[in-house]
């Protein structure tokens, strides 16, 4: 009967190898997601702050400044909204967002503010800025402007 030798020191050896690579693999992992986390905290952290940003005007003024924006053009709500939109405006907090609109811009329309409503050839409300009476346009069903 012949005896085989044993290293009682080479599995440990073995085993401690293979859990060093093991962790290394994981600590690359675990430094590729510490930096994706600190760049993600970066870019965050600006808007994330507590104290926000006051707008820079209500929603009549910003209104207001979507009308005059493009004198004797008519908008409609929808249209209003699209402007909004893109300028970074958000109102769909609002249960109605276009019936806060509507009545917003309605809001406008006060007699010598030149700001009109009127109705569109496709009979939808539109509002109007005309610098003068030359710029208004006139509406097909309430005669409105020159």
């Amino acid at each position: 009967m012949s005896y085989l030798y044993v290293n009682p020191y080479k599995a440990g050896y073995l085993a401690a190898l293979n859990e060093l690579a093991r962790r290394r693999e994981e600590l690359e992992f675990v430094k590729a997601r510490i930096s994706q986390l600190e760049e993600t905290i970066r870019t965050l952290e600006p808007l994330a702050n507590e104290e926000g940003v006051a707008p820079a005007a209500g929603l009549s003024e910003i209104c207001r400044q979507i009308l005059m924006s493009q004198p004797g053009a008519g908008f409609t709500a929808n249209q209003v909204m699209q402007q909004l939109s893109q300028g970074g405006v958000d109102i769909s907090g609002y249960s109605q967002p276009l019936a806060v609109l509507h009545t917003t811009l309605g809001r406008l329309c006060k007699p010598g503010s030149g700001f009109v409503k009127g109705i569109n050839t496709e009979g939808q409300p539109v509002f109007v800025y005309g610098e003068s009476e030359r710029t208004m346009p006139r509406f097909p069903r309430f005669g409105v402007g020159r």
